[in-house]
Protein backbone atom coordinates (compact mmCIF):
# COMPACT_ATOMS: atom_id res chain seq x y z
CA UNK A 1 0.00 0.00 0.00
CA UNK A 2 1.31 3.51 -0.99
CA UNK A 3 -0.40 6.40 1.20
CA UNK A 4 -0.01 10.13 -0.45
CA UNK A 5 -1.75 12.99 1.02
CA UNK A 6 -2.84 15.34 -1.62
CA UNK A 7 -1.50 18.74 -1.67
CA UNK A 8 -0.26 18.08 1.88
CA UNK A 9 1.13 21.85 2.79
CA UNK A 10 -1.81 23.56 0.68
CA UNK A 11 -4.16 21.06 2.16
CA UNK A 12 -3.09 21.87 6.10
CA UNK A 13 -3.31 25.67 5.36
CA UNK A 14 -6.53 25.51 3.60
CA UNK A 15 -7.88 23.15 7.40
CA UNK A 16 -6.56 26.36 8.93
CA UNK A 17 -8.11 28.41 6.24
CA UNK A 18 -11.34 27.30 4.98
CA UNK A 19 -12.17 30.67 2.76
CA UNK A 20 -9.43 29.37 0.44
CA UNK A 21 -11.31 26.23 -0.71
CA UNK A 22 -11.35 26.16 -4.18
CA UNK A 23 -8.80 29.02 -4.91
CA UNK A 24 -5.04 28.97 -6.47
CA UNK A 25 -3.48 28.61 -3.41
CA UNK A 26 0.82 27.77 -2.99
CA UNK A 27 3.46 27.62 -0.22
CA UNK A 28 6.69 28.08 -0.49
CA UNK A 29 9.61 28.75 1.86
CA UNK A 30 9.08 32.82 1.45
CA UNK A 31 6.54 34.93 -0.03
CA UNK A 32 9.54 36.59 -1.81
CA UNK A 33 9.65 36.58 -5.69
CA UNK A 34 13.06 34.20 -5.11
CA UNK A 35 11.13 31.57 -3.12
CA UNK A 36 10.64 28.57 -4.97
CA UNK A 37 6.63 26.54 -4.73
CA UNK A 38 6.93 23.99 -2.32
CA UNK A 39 3.23 22.37 -2.85
CA UNK A 40 0.54 23.89 -5.00
CA UNK A 41 -3.70 23.52 -4.75
CA UNK A 42 -5.17 21.40 -7.82
CA UNK A 43 -6.56 25.00 -8.82
CA UNK A 44 -3.00 26.33 -9.09
CA UNK A 45 -1.69 23.52 -10.91
CA UNK A 46 -4.22 23.65 -13.56
CA UNK A 47 -2.39 26.94 -14.35
CA UNK A 48 0.62 25.18 -14.44
CA UNK A 49 2.14 26.12 -11.01
CA UNK A 50 3.70 23.26 -9.71
CA UNK A 51 6.65 21.77 -7.10
CA UNK A 52 10.40 23.62 -7.43
CA UNK A 53 8.75 26.52 -9.85
CA UNK A 54 10.46 29.74 -8.90
CA UNK A 55 7.84 32.09 -6.90
CA UNK A 56 8.19 34.55 -9.91
CA UNK A 57 7.41 31.81 -12.75
CA UNK A 58 4.40 31.43 -11.04
CA UNK A 59 3.02 34.52 -10.51
CA UNK A 60 3.42 35.57 -13.92
CA UNK A 61 1.46 32.41 -15.56
CA UNK A 62 -0.88 32.81 -12.26
CA UNK A 63 -1.65 36.23 -11.35
CA UNK A 64 -4.20 35.75 -9.09
CA UNK A 65 -2.24 32.79 -6.88
CA UNK A 66 -2.41 33.59 -3.03
CA UNK A 67 0.84 32.52 -1.45
CA UNK A 68 1.72 31.61 2.10
CA UNK A 69 4.55 30.77 4.13
CA UNK A 70 5.42 27.13 4.89
CA UNK A 71 4.89 26.21 8.73
CA UNK A 72 7.00 23.05 8.37
CA UNK A 73 6.55 22.57 12.01
CA UNK A 74 2.99 22.33 12.00
CA UNK A 75 3.26 20.27 8.98
CA UNK A 76 5.67 17.60 10.95
CA UNK A 77 3.29 17.45 13.75
CA UNK A 78 0.20 16.33 11.66
CA UNK A 79 2.93 14.29 9.32
CA UNK A 80 3.86 12.23 13.14
CA UNK A 81 -0.01 12.01 13.77
CA UNK A 82 -0.94 10.27 10.21
CA UNK A 83 1.96 8.00 10.45
CA UNK A 84 0.37 6.97 14.13
CA UNK A 85 -2.70 6.22 12.32
CA UNK A 86 -0.93 4.16 9.60
CA UNK A 87 0.95 2.12 12.83
CA UNK A 88 -2.50 1.47 14.25
CA UNK A 89 -3.68 -0.91 11.54
CA UNK A 90 -0.32 -2.28 9.94
CA UNK A 91 3.17 -2.75 12.16
CA UNK A 92 5.42 -2.33 9.08
CA UNK A 93 5.48 1.45 7.94
CA UNK A 94 8.13 3.03 5.83
CA UNK A 95 7.82 6.72 5.88
CA UNK A 96 9.05 7.93 2.65
CA UNK A 97 8.67 11.14 2.67
CA UNK A 98 6.73 13.51 5.36
CA UNK A 99 3.30 13.42 3.42
CA UNK A 100 4.29 9.98 1.93
CA UNK A 101 4.37 6.28 3.48
CA UNK A 102 4.38 2.58 2.17
CA UNK A 103 2.89 -0.41 4.19
CA UNK A 104 3.82 -4.06 3.59
CA UNK A 105 0.16 -5.68 4.06
CA UNK A 106 1.86 -9.39 3.46
CA UNK A 107 0.82 -10.48 7.24
CA UNK A 108 -1.93 -8.21 8.01
CA UNK A 109 -4.74 -9.36 5.37
CA UNK A 110 -5.35 -12.10 3.17
CA UNK A 111 -5.99 -10.45 0.04
CA UNK A 112 -7.02 -7.69 -2.14
CA UNK A 113 -10.13 -7.51 -0.78
CA UNK A 114 -9.17 -7.30 2.72
CA UNK A 115 -6.76 -4.69 1.72
CA UNK A 116 -9.28 -2.17 -0.04
CA UNK A 117 -11.10 -2.31 3.04
CA UNK A 118 -7.97 -1.51 4.96
CA UNK A 119 -7.01 1.09 3.16
CA UNK A 120 -11.23 2.34 3.28
CA UNK A 121 -10.60 2.72 7.06
CA UNK A 122 -7.54 4.42 7.01
CA UNK A 123 -8.62 7.07 4.53
CA UNK A 124 -12.14 7.50 7.05
CA UNK A 125 -9.73 7.82 10.15
CA UNK A 126 -7.15 10.25 8.74
CA UNK A 127 -10.43 12.52 7.09
CA UNK A 128 -12.54 12.01 10.15
CA UNK A 129 -9.62 13.05 12.63
CA UNK A 130 -7.32 15.25 10.63
CA UNK A 131 -9.87 16.76 8.22
CA UNK A 132 -7.09 16.15 4.97
CA UNK A 133 -7.37 14.67 1.92
CA UNK A 134 -5.37 11.49 0.71
CA UNK A 135 -5.07 8.79 -1.67
CA UNK A 136 -4.06 5.33 -1.51
CA UNK A 137 -2.28 3.06 -4.15
CA UNK A 138 -2.79 -0.41 -3.34
CA UNK A 139 -0.71 -3.52 -5.62
CA UNK A 140 2.14 -5.91 -5.37
CA UNK A 141 5.35 -3.73 -5.44
CA UNK A 142 5.99 -0.69 -4.40
CA UNK A 143 6.59 0.73 -7.90
CA UNK A 144 3.34 -0.14 -8.95
CA UNK A 145 1.44 0.92 -5.34
CA UNK A 146 2.91 4.62 -6.30
CA UNK A 147 2.00 4.51 -9.43
CA UNK A 148 -1.62 3.47 -8.25
CA UNK A 149 -2.10 6.57 -5.75
CA UNK A 150 -0.50 8.51 -9.08
CA UNK A 151 -3.85 7.09 -11.05
CA UNK A 152 -5.93 7.41 -8.30
CA UNK A 153 -5.15 11.12 -7.17
CA UNK A 154 -6.83 12.93 -6.15
CA UNK A 155 -9.06 11.67 -2.92
CA UNK A 156 -8.83 8.43 -4.39
CA UNK A 157 -8.37 4.39 -4.01
CA UNK A 158 -6.79 2.72 -6.57
CA UNK A 159 -5.79 -1.23 -7.06
CA UNK A 160 -3.74 -2.62 -9.80
CA UNK A 161 -4.44 -6.24 -8.99
CA UNK A 162 -1.69 -8.45 -10.55
CA UNK A 163 -3.74 -9.79 -13.57
CA UNK A 164 -4.76 -6.14 -14.79
CA UNK A 165 -1.13 -5.14 -14.59
CA UNK A 166 -0.11 -5.70 -18.11
CA UNK A 167 -3.05 -4.01 -19.61
CA UNK A 168 -2.46 -1.00 -17.20
CA UNK A 169 1.50 -0.64 -18.28
CA UNK A 170 0.56 -0.55 -21.78
CA UNK A 171 -0.91 2.74 -21.83
CA UNK A 172 0.57 4.40 -19.49
CA UNK A 173 2.73 7.37 -19.70
CA UNK A 174 6.66 6.89 -19.00
CA UNK A 175 7.08 10.14 -16.58
CA UNK A 176 4.02 8.58 -14.52
CA UNK A 177 6.90 6.03 -12.89
CA UNK A 178 8.90 7.62 -10.11
CA UNK A 179 12.33 7.26 -11.24
CA UNK A 180 11.50 8.19 -14.57
CA UNK A 181 12.35 12.13 -14.32
CA UNK A 182 12.28 14.90 -17.25
CA UNK A 183 15.36 14.61 -18.70
CA UNK A 184 15.09 10.46 -19.21
CA UNK A 185 11.34 10.49 -20.57
CA UNK A 186 12.87 13.30 -23.33
CA UNK A 187 15.82 10.94 -24.33
CA UNK A 188 13.23 7.84 -24.46
CA UNK A 189 11.43 9.63 -26.65
CA UNK A 190 14.43 11.60 -28.59
CA UNK A 191 16.72 8.44 -29.30
CA UNK A 192 13.56 5.51 -28.98
CA UNK A 193 10.44 7.48 -29.48
CA UNK A 194 8.94 5.76 -26.51
CA UNK A 195 5.96 7.57 -24.87
CA UNK A 196 4.17 4.99 -22.79
CA UNK A 197 5.53 2.08 -20.87
CA UNK A 198 4.09 -0.63 -23.70
CA UNK A 199 6.30 1.32 -25.97
CA UNK A 200 9.30 1.05 -23.48
CA UNK A 201 9.03 -2.79 -22.93
CA UNK A 202 9.59 -3.40 -26.62
CA UNK A 203 13.30 -1.88 -26.37
CA UNK A 204 15.87 -4.68 -25.55
CA UNK A 205 17.85 -4.28 -22.24
CA UNK A 206 21.61 -4.32 -24.49
CA UNK A 207 19.57 -1.15 -26.26
CA UNK A 208 18.76 0.60 -23.38
CA UNK A 209 22.07 0.02 -21.76
CA UNK A 210 23.76 1.49 -24.48
CA UNK A 211 22.48 4.83 -23.92
CA UNK A 212 21.48 4.98 -19.76
CA UNK A 213 24.21 2.44 -18.67
CA UNK A 214 23.29 0.83 -15.49
CA UNK A 215 20.16 2.69 -15.17
CA UNK A 216 18.95 0.75 -18.18
CA UNK A 217 17.67 -2.22 -15.84
CA UNK A 218 15.49 -0.24 -13.62
CA UNK A 219 14.02 1.18 -16.92
CA UNK A 220 14.05 -2.32 -18.27
CA UNK A 221 11.91 -3.80 -15.22
CA UNK A 222 9.92 -0.45 -14.67
CA UNK A 223 8.07 -1.28 -18.14
CA UNK A 224 7.09 -4.69 -17.16
CA UNK A 225 5.97 -3.60 -13.43
CA UNK A 226 8.98 -5.72 -11.40
CA UNK A 227 10.15 -4.12 -8.46
CA UNK A 228 11.82 -5.99 -6.11
CA UNK A 229 12.57 -3.38 -3.56
CA UNK A 230 11.31 -3.99 -0.12
CA UNK A 231 9.16 -2.14 2.66
CA UNK A 232 11.68 -0.68 4.93
CA UNK A 233 10.11 -0.50 8.15
CA UNK A 234 10.78 2.98 9.87
CA UNK A 235 12.36 0.59 12.91
CA UNK A 236 15.03 -1.11 10.85
CA UNK A 237 15.88 2.70 9.35
CA UNK A 238 19.37 2.86 11.50
CA UNK A 239 20.48 6.11 10.99
CA UNK A 240 20.15 8.82 8.17
CA UNK A 241 21.85 8.47 4.69
CA UNK A 242 22.65 11.99 4.58
CA UNK A 243 22.07 15.56 6.51
CA UNK A 244 21.91 18.57 4.13
CA UNK A 245 20.71 22.41 4.12
CA UNK A 246 20.64 24.88 1.34
CA UNK A 247 19.66 28.61 1.25
CA UNK A 248 18.42 30.75 -1.64
CA UNK A 249 20.08 34.53 -1.71
CA UNK A 250 18.42 37.42 -1.59
CA UNK A 251 19.83 38.13 -4.50
CA UNK A 252 22.30 37.08 -7.13
CA UNK A 253 26.19 37.19 -6.22
CA UNK A 254 29.63 36.57 -6.68
CA UNK A 255 31.11 38.41 -4.17
CA UNK A 256 33.40 35.25 -2.78
CA UNK A 257 33.80 37.37 1.11
CA UNK A 258 30.04 37.30 1.03
CA UNK A 259 29.66 33.79 0.11
CA UNK A 260 32.02 32.59 2.58
CA UNK A 261 30.16 33.57 5.09
CA UNK A 262 26.93 31.86 4.46
CA UNK A 263 28.67 29.24 3.54
CA UNK A 264 30.28 28.79 7.34
CA UNK A 265 26.05 29.78 8.44
CA UNK A 266 25.37 26.57 6.45
CA UNK A 267 28.33 24.65 7.84
CA UNK A 268 27.66 25.07 11.40
CA UNK A 269 23.89 24.52 10.63
CA UNK A 270 24.42 20.80 9.00
CA UNK A 271 27.31 20.48 11.63
CA UNK A 272 24.63 20.82 14.70
CA UNK A 273 22.18 18.50 12.65
CA UNK A 274 24.63 15.38 12.63
CA UNK A 275 25.38 15.98 16.50
CA UNK A 276 22.06 15.74 16.90
CA UNK A 277 21.80 12.49 15.56
CA UNK A 278 24.94 11.44 17.20
CA UNK A 279 26.61 11.11 13.08
CA UNK A 280 29.92 11.76 11.53
CA UNK A 281 30.19 12.56 7.85
CA UNK A 282 33.10 10.91 4.89
CA UNK A 283 31.58 12.61 2.50
CA UNK A 284 30.76 16.64 1.89
CA UNK A 285 28.47 17.25 -1.38
CA UNK A 286 28.60 21.14 -2.46
CA UNK A 287 25.61 22.05 -4.50
CA UNK A 288 25.75 25.82 -6.21
CA UNK A 289 22.77 27.64 -8.11
CA UNK A 290 23.69 29.99 -10.62
CA UNK A 291 21.41 33.21 -11.59
CA UNK A 292 20.11 31.16 -14.99
CA UNK A 293 19.03 28.47 -12.24
CA UNK A 294 22.17 26.03 -13.89
CA UNK A 295 23.07 23.96 -10.68
CA UNK A 296 26.44 22.30 -10.48
CA UNK A 297 27.11 19.91 -7.94
CA UNK A 298 30.58 18.54 -6.61
CA UNK A 299 31.50 15.81 -3.81
CA UNK A 300 34.95 15.76 -1.36
CA UNK A 301 35.62 12.48 0.73
CA UNK A 302 36.78 13.93 4.38
CA UNK A 303 38.14 11.95 7.47
CA UNK A 304 34.89 11.25 9.54
CA UNK A 305 33.90 14.86 11.13
CA UNK A 306 30.62 16.48 12.61
CA UNK A 307 32.08 20.18 13.28
CA UNK A 308 30.88 22.81 11.15
CA UNK A 309 34.40 24.75 10.84
CA UNK A 310 35.82 21.40 9.06
CA UNK A 311 32.74 21.08 6.79
CA UNK A 312 33.15 24.56 5.87
CA UNK A 313 36.40 24.29 5.10
CA UNK A 314 35.96 21.14 2.64
CA UNK A 315 32.81 23.33 0.88
CA UNK A 316 34.94 26.30 0.55
CA UNK A 317 37.49 23.95 -1.04
CA UNK A 318 34.90 22.91 -3.42
CA UNK A 319 33.34 26.37 -4.19
CA UNK A 320 36.78 27.22 -4.97
CA UNK A 321 36.95 24.94 -7.82
CA UNK A 322 34.13 25.26 -9.78
CA UNK A 323 34.25 28.06 -12.48
CA UNK A 324 31.80 29.94 -13.90
CA UNK A 325 31.27 33.62 -15.27
CA UNK A 326 27.30 33.64 -13.62
CA UNK A 327 26.11 35.12 -10.30
CA UNK A 328 25.35 32.39 -7.80
CA UNK A 329 21.41 31.95 -6.45
CA UNK A 330 21.50 29.35 -4.42
CA UNK A 331 24.32 27.49 -1.69
CA UNK A 332 23.67 24.24 -0.22
CA UNK A 333 26.31 21.61 1.73
CA UNK A 334 24.61 17.64 2.22
CA UNK A 335 26.84 15.49 4.52
CA UNK A 336 26.89 11.51 3.22
CA UNK A 337 28.17 8.64 3.66
CA UNK A 338 27.42 9.00 7.60
CA UNK A 339 28.73 6.46 10.02
CA UNK A 340 27.32 6.55 13.85
CA UNK A 341 30.88 6.47 15.17
CA UNK A 342 34.22 7.35 13.82
CA UNK A 343 36.17 5.23 16.03
CA UNK A 344 38.53 8.23 16.05
CA UNK A 345 42.37 7.95 17.28
CA UNK A 346 43.01 11.13 19.56
CA UNK A 347 46.49 10.95 18.55
CA UNK A 348 45.75 10.79 15.16
CA UNK A 349 43.15 13.77 15.37
CA UNK A 350 44.09 17.30 15.33
CA UNK A 351 44.32 19.81 18.37
CA UNK A 352 41.89 22.27 16.05
CA UNK A 353 39.81 19.31 15.47
CA UNK A 354 39.25 18.88 19.15
CA UNK A 355 39.25 22.53 20.04
CA UNK A 356 36.59 23.39 17.03
CA UNK A 357 34.28 19.88 18.86
CA UNK A 358 34.46 21.35 22.40
CA UNK A 359 33.52 24.83 21.04
CA UNK A 360 30.60 23.66 19.12
CA UNK A 361 29.18 21.03 21.48
CA UNK A 362 29.01 24.12 23.78
CA UNK A 363 27.33 25.80 20.98
CA UNK A 364 24.76 23.56 21.34
CA UNK A 365 23.63 23.49 24.52
CA UNK A 366 23.47 27.16 24.69
CA UNK A 367 21.03 26.99 21.82
CA UNK A 368 19.44 24.04 23.31
CA UNK A 369 18.48 26.10 26.59
CA UNK A 370 18.06 29.41 25.18
CA UNK A 371 17.02 29.12 21.11
CA UNK A 372 18.24 28.15 18.21
CA UNK A 373 19.52 31.54 17.13
CA UNK A 374 20.83 32.59 20.32
CA UNK A 375 24.46 32.37 19.60
CA UNK A 376 26.81 32.10 16.53
CA UNK A 377 30.10 33.32 15.48
CA UNK A 378 30.69 36.82 15.18
CA UNK A 379 32.45 37.03 11.97
CA UNK A 380 29.04 35.28 10.59
CA UNK A 381 27.03 37.26 12.13
CA UNK A 382 28.62 41.08 10.93
CA UNK A 383 28.54 39.45 7.80
CA UNK A 384 24.74 38.74 7.83
CA UNK A 385 24.31 41.80 9.33
CA UNK A 386 26.01 44.06 7.10
CA UNK A 387 24.43 42.40 3.77
CA UNK A 388 21.15 41.92 5.63
CA UNK A 389 20.66 38.26 4.52
CA UNK A 390 16.78 37.97 5.51
CA UNK A 391 16.84 34.02 4.82
CA UNK A 392 19.29 33.75 7.29
CA UNK A 393 16.95 34.67 9.94
CA UNK A 394 19.59 36.40 12.53
CA UNK A 395 18.32 38.45 15.42
CA UNK A 396 19.38 41.77 16.50
CA UNK A 397 21.62 41.06 19.30
CA UNK A 398 23.67 37.87 20.33
CA UNK A 399 25.53 36.60 23.40
CA UNK A 400 28.98 34.83 22.44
Amino acid sequence: MHMDMDAFFVSVEIKDKPWLLGKPVAVCGDVSKRSVIATSSYEARKCGVHSAMPVFKAIKICPNLILLKANHKKYAEISEKIISILYSYCPSVETSSIDEAFLDLTYTVKNFEEAELLAKKIKTEIIKKLGLPLTIGISSNKLLAKLASKIGKPNGLKIILPEKTKSILKDTPVEMISGIGPKTSEILKEKFNVHTLGELKKIPLLTLSSVFNSYALFLYNAARGIDRNPVMPDYEKTQAKSVGNSITLPFDTDNMEYLKKVLEYIAFKVAGRLREKRLYAKNIILVVRFSDFRTKTKRMKIRPTNTGKTIYLASLCILKGIKTRKKIRLLGITASDLIGSPALNLFDTSKAEIKNTIIEETMDKIKAKYGENLVTFASIYEAVKKEAIKPLSFPETYRT
